[in-house]
């Protein structure tokens, strides 16, 4: 039997600012081009590196930030940055400045990261079946039991080796 209350991912609670900056330098990476020849690919950002994309901005934006200030947001040592900062936080990071003001914007970002690191973890198909289902009214209690179903023929077919998976229950190919 599947319960309910854990169907839905829980997601962390973003009360303070230092939580909400944590959450986005756990969840968000840098992309390809942003990595070095000997990066690590899927690391997280340094402070250094989310203080040079936001100094490389400096001369039109007119903000600059250091990598100790980032470091003293993220562990709330200093909780009231300026707007600006947040501004250029958020633009670092992709997302709204909503997100370090605003409950509701906070929600809804966390969900669509959650959502897009759920893409990369797993095969696109699944997700697209998981939103066919929802959209066609299955809670989330069925819909977790037929990708338990889905993934048990998977296994089952696999065990059966390559020459009985193409074959039709009637023996047919």
């Amino acid at each position: 039997m599947v319960d309910d209350r854990h169907v839905e991912q829980e997601l962390p609670s973003l009360d303070t600012l230092a939580a909400r900056l944590e959450y986005l330098f756990d969840r968000i990476r840098p992309a390809p081009e942003e990595l070095g020849e000997s990066d690590e690919p899927g690391r997280r950002y340094t402070n250094k590196e989310i203080a040079d994309k936001i100094n490389a901005n400096a001369a039109s934006t007119g903000v600059s930030i250091s990598a100790a200030y980032i470091g003293e947001l993220r562990r709330g040592v200093a909780s009231d940055p300026r707007t600006s900062h947040v501004r250029a936080l958020a633009a670092a990071f992709g997302v709204s400045s909503g997100y370090f003001v605003d409950d509701a914007a906070a929600r809804r970002i966390q969900e669509q990261i959650t959502l897009l690191s759920e893409l990369r973890r797993m095969d696109v198909k699944q997700v697209a079946l998981r939103q066919v289902l929802a959209d066609n009214g299955l809670s989330a209690r069925d819909t977790q039991l037929i990708e338990q179903m889905v993934a048990r023929l998977r296994a089952v077919a696999e065990a059966a080796g390559p020459d009985e998976t193409n074959t039709a229950p009637d023996g047919r190919r």
